[in-house]
């Protein structure tokens, strides 16, 4: 039993040896994965802050071993999601999964079709439109796989570089965008079709500017999330606010608009978010 304890204790040191300098022991794939933030968290549904650089669901295109917000979700919270809507695989911001279809179904026209759904846009080029406060509606039809269809988006002004920087690929706007329609891409067509168009956007937009603010302003990202999203639901008023990611965040608060923004919007300075409590898995009614 002595001898055994001995080689025991022996092949331990020699493993231990073999770890690279500093490390201690090997940290799962599982355990690393970053979590999702949780915003709100409810009976039958949840609101979570869906990262940039993350495809909602698994399609046809999505390569077999990528990771997907609903499967990271679903693990995260040991239990079973429902999409109730779409965001972009570059768009972050507020997100809702419903945790049953029947739920799923009517969220979405709620809170998706009858809901007040808001984004912040970073755009480039001065504002023009309008004082800062103040709306514009876009009513310009899109065609959608072939057909043409209504499609209108109201968009305020939050704060805009006018007047204050020196070079052109520095001048930006802020924007609260307010999509109206639900059509494909709405938004980023818009403002593309006024001559505003959010930066980063490779499809509508312009790359050689893009690259300018990747490698000046570390933006490396499309600079448009899901900020809230609002509706009633059994009788009450429900408002899922997305705080914006760190990384966006720092970008915004070193341009010269970001003060006059926070004049119209505070709430822009609200920190990150994450009901770590909220997740109670599969047993969630059983143990309230």
């Amino acid at each position: 039993m002595q001898r055994y304890v001995v080689l025991c204790t022996v092949y331990y040191c020699c493993w231990i040896a073999l770890l690279p300098s500093g490390n201690s022991l090997p940290t799962s794939k599982t355990s690393s994965r970053p979590r999702i933030p949780i915003i709100q968290y409810h009976d039958d549904w949840v609101c979570v802050n869906k990262p940039s650089g993350i495809t909602v669901h698994r399609g046809n295109g999505t390569p077999k071993h990528t990771s997907v917000l609903a499967s990271e979700v679903k693990r995260q919270l040991a239990r079973k999601v429902f999409p109730v809507h779409r965001l972009d695989h570059r768009t972050s911001g507020a997100m809702i999964f419903a945790f049953n279809s029947e739920m799923a179904g009517i969220l979405h026209d709620v809170a998706i079709r009858q809901g007040q759904k808001q984004y912040i846009a970073l755009v480039r080029g001065e504002w023009n439109n309008n004082e800062n406060g103040e709306s514009i509606l876009v009513d310009k039809p899109l065609v959608v796989k072939g057909v043409t269809k209504d499609a209108v988006t109201k968009f305020t002004l939050l704060g805009t570089t006018k007047g204050i920087t020196k070079t052109t690929d520095d001048r930006c706007s802020l924007l609260l965008c307010e999509p109206l329609t639900g059509r494909t891409h709405q938004i980023r067509r818009h403002a593309y079709a006024i001559g505003h168009p959010i930066i980063g956007e490779s499809q509508h937009g312009d790359n050689a500017f893009n690259r300018w603010w990747r490698k000046n302003r570390s933006l490396s990202r499309l600079a448009l999330h899901s900020w809230k999203i609002s509706f009633m639901l059994d009788g009450k008023q429900n408002e899922c606010i997305a705080p914006l990611p760190p990384k966006l965040k720092q970008v915004l608060e070193n341009l010269p608009l970001w003060e006059e923004s926070l004049e119209i919007e505070p709430q822009l300075v609200l920190d990150h978010v994450d009901k770590v409590d909220g997740t109670f898995g599969r047993n969630y009614n059983r143990r309230r």
